[in-house]
């Protein structure tokens, strides 16, 4: 990354990227709006989010065209391409014609001059191997937001990133208020953002301390953190909660084959601690949050990121702590259970929303 005595409006490309999609939206609505040309004519702004590959190579072709076309009116000219979604293996980003687009694109990316063409470019992710990306990368000022990595990052050290959000957005929290943050919120970034602009709303910018029940009022009803909490109530076997936040799901219109399928990954993590921990290759560690230390054996049973490294044990943790209490072969079960279910569902043998209650009651009545 330059020097930050670089005057950012002299830099012909700049580009935003990473696996933190708010943290990146935001640094690039903030850059875009201390580009921006006095007229507002020469600011240009290209979707490039795409769902198919001919939309993907219409984008590159716009961002071609405007990138190549002077303003009218002379002064200085601003192209944010933003949010594109295709720079890497994923979607139709790992597709052949759209790979080619973007190589025949890099001759015009060297054309751009910082003085009357300015290019910001906002991505969801990028391949650093492929030749355009390093193109890219070699002619563009880059920055990198990334989500914190679990596996390297300590759950308390996650909830002090936390703690300091609410601080900025001028929550004071109390005990454990943080913590239940953490729980309903994961480390999605998105969901962060939008709870503590709800949080700030609340607390009402005065002096009073914001408590674990206050976060758990105020956020409760967001559908990630009721997914959340639907998944680890079942996985504890509580009854009254599951079906609770079960029907407050459906209330607000989820898909019951949408929420099936959500549970069944939890159930499946639920299958694995049990594995591991029942062969001595799992251990939890109690803190504010149970988290899983894995043998070097057990390693090599867990599920694998497209990067070929093993899935964060964040995830294991809080599904074995939940789940403990029942043996490997009642969620080999469950988990034949979810999928029946799931079968009729999407065969129509069955109805829906009767046949994911009952699989529900099963899995918690045990």
């Amino acid at each position: 990354m330059a020097a930050s005595s670089i005057n950012t409006k002299t830099v012909p490309i700049h580009f935003l990227c990473g696996s933190d999609e708010d943290a990146v939206k935001k640094a690039a609505a903030g850059l875009a709006l201390e580009l921006a040309p006095s007229d507002a004519m020469n600011l240009e702004v290209i979707d490039g989010r795409a769902t198919t590959v001919d939309e993907a190579v219409q984008s590159i072709q716009k961002v071609r065209e405007a990138i190549l076309t002077l303003p009218f009116f002379g002064g200085g000219k601003l192209v944010w391409w933003k949010a594109v979604n295709f720079f890497d293996e994923t979607g139709v980003g790992r597709h052949a014609s759209v790979k080619e687009a973007l190589e025949s694109l890099q001759p015009d990316l060297a054309r751009v001059d910082g003085a009357s063409v300015t290019l910001l470019i906002s991505a969801l992710g990028i391949h650093r191997g492929r030749s355009f990306s390093k193109a890219l990368l070699k002619l563009a000022r880059a920055k990198t937001f990334d989500l914190p990595d679990l596996s390297k990052t300590s759950e308390d050290q996650i909830i002090f990133q936390i703690e300091g959000r609410m601080k900025a957005s001028g929550i004071r929290a109390g005990p454990g208020a943080a913590e239940r943050f953490f729980q309903a919120t994961g480390i999605d970034t998105a969901v962060w953002s939008q709870e503590l602009e709800k949080l700030a709303c609340f607390a009402g910018g005065g002096n009073a301390e914001l408590t674990r029940d206050d976060v758990n009022r105020v956020i409760s009803d967001s559908r990630e953190v009721i997914i959340w909490d639907f998944c680890h109530a079942v996985l504890s076997g509580e009854a009254r909660p599951a079906l609770a936040q079960l029907s407050a799901l459906l209330a607000q219109d989820e898909s019951e084959v949408g929420i099936l399928i959500l549970l069944a990954g939890q159930v499946r993590l639920a299958a694995l601690a049990a594995v591991l921990r029942e062969n001595k290759m799992l251990r939890l560690s109690r803190g504010s949050f149970s988290s899983a230390q894995v043998s070097p054996e057990g390693e090599a049973y867990l599920p694998r990121k497209k990067s070929g490294e093993p899935i964060s044990t964040y995830s294991l943790g809080q599904a074995a702590q939940r789940s403990q209490h029942r043996p490997a072969r009642f969620w080999f079960q469950a988990l034949a259970l979810i999928y029946q279910a799931q079968k009729e569902m999407l065969t129509g043998e069955s109805d829906k929303r009767r046949a994911l209650e009952l699989v529900v009651l099963e899995i918690v009545a045990g």
